[in-house]
């Protein structure tokens, strides 16, 4: 049974609007050509600036990242 006693944990919430900054996996062809996407639609002064295009990317690129840091020998 859970102490009733005791204060609430503090609790953090992300910024939805915040965008997601893409963490590319170094020497990655893949990761290199989706962060140059990326960069082409998340400047905000160019035409083909769209932030949901812009997180699906980033969201990509950081996918891509996890697997290839799974597959990356043990250091």
């Amino acid at each position: 049974m859970p102490n009733r006693n005791q204060l609430p944990h503090e609790v953090h919430l992300t910024d939805p609007l915040k965008s997601i900054t893409p963490r590319p996996y170094p020497k990655c062809d893949v990761c290199s050509a989706l962060l140059k996407e990326w960069l082409a639609v998340s400047e905000p002064a160019s035409t083909s600036f769209d932030r949901a295009e812009c997180s699906r990317i980033a969201a990509e690129i950081n996918e891509h990242r996890r697997k290839d840091e799974r597959r990356a020998p043990a250091m």
